[in-house]
């Protein structure tokens, strides 16, 4: 990977850990079609369904950074009968730069034309360069 590349790797199972870091707003439809099946779905401890996903960043000096984070629906808030409906999405994970990357995964998702290529989990194992994104705004 390049300097101020990122890639994302969504898990099958498990959780990010830590804490609330953050929030963004999506469907569950755009949530599968960025990573693919979630790693958790069912009644849960205040959620029903989980995302988990790995970050691999190479900043712009070229040093890595990896973390994990989770986007979850706190209290309940998906609404099973419309996956096109937005609501807004807990991000969890052990550091701020969770949120960052959950952020520049949106941002990639709906300002480029990765959502193209694959009907579900278009941002797995996707290496994008975010200077052709911008910044992302918290």
């Amino acid at each position: 990977m390049e300097k101020n590349e990122i890639r994302f790797e969504p898990c099958d199972d498990g959780t990010a850990g830590g804490s609330l870091q953050g929030s963004i707003t999506a469907s569950f439809y755009e949530l599968v079609e960025m990573f693919g099946k979630p790693a958790f779905e069912g009644k849960g401890d205040n959620i029903t369904t989980e995302f988990v996903v790995d970050f691999e960043y190479y900043d712009a000096w070229g040093d890595l950074e990896t973390g994990t984070f989770s986007l979850y629906d706190w209290h309940y808030g998906r609404n099973f009968a419309d996956s096109d409906q937005e609501i807004t999405w807990n991000v969890g994970g052990p550091y701020y730069t969770s949120s960052l990357a959950a952020d520049f995964a949106m941002k990639i998702f709906r300002e480029t034309d990765a959502r193209y290529g694959d009907e579900e989990a278009c941002l797995a194992d996707f290496k994008f360069n975010l200077e052709d994104v911008g910044e992302v705004t918290a």
